[in-house]
């Protein structure tokens, strides 16, 4: 399907550490692992680590050993959207793991903006960023104020 934006968060592949992003629209809507649809956005990809690594078809086992999640903005609402990551689960010795997130404009293709931030512990939650997008689909603003898509009991339901 058509997409005007895809934001891509990465990290080391020899890392089987859960990173989850969460994206909230400009009405309210969240995408998550957990709601993989809310309004104009989809979650492509929810990567577990290792856990989800190899997918076994009829033709035998395919490897994909990337740590990536995708998340599609199918149409643009104007107004702030928030991009956050959440280490959901911690499961490898690293002290800190390194999370790149990035934003692509598809129509026409740029890439907007690019973060690292690092993820230490189960339940770290960072606002990677946030941007606004105008009537006409263009970016016009880039922050980093940071805003909690959590709930008290952790991800949102």
């Amino acid at each position: 399907m058509k997409a005007e934006f895809m934001i891509t968060v990465t990290w080391p592949n020899h890392l089987d550490d859960d990173v989850d992003m969460y994206v909230e629209d400009p009405q309210g809507n969240l995408v998550a692992f957990m709601r993989r649809e809310e309004g104009l956005m989809h979650l492509d990809r929810d990567d577990l680590g290792h856990r989800n690594d190899t997918v076994v078809t009829e033709w035998g086992p395919i490897e994909f050993k990337d740590n990536r999640e995708i998340v599609t903005v199918r149409g643009t609402v104007p107004g702030e959207y928030v991009v956050n990551v959440h280490m959901y689960m911690k499961r490898s010795e690293a002290e800190e793991v390194p999370v790149s997130i990035q934003l692509d404009k598809i129509n026409p293709y740029s890439t907007v903006m690019i973060k690292e931030v690092v993820l230490r512990l189960s339940g770290d939650e960072k606002t990677a960023f946030r941007f606004t997008v105008d009537k006409e689909g263009e970016v016009t603003d880039i922050s980093n104020l940071e805003k909690s898509l959590l709930t008290n009991q952790g991800p949102p339901l």
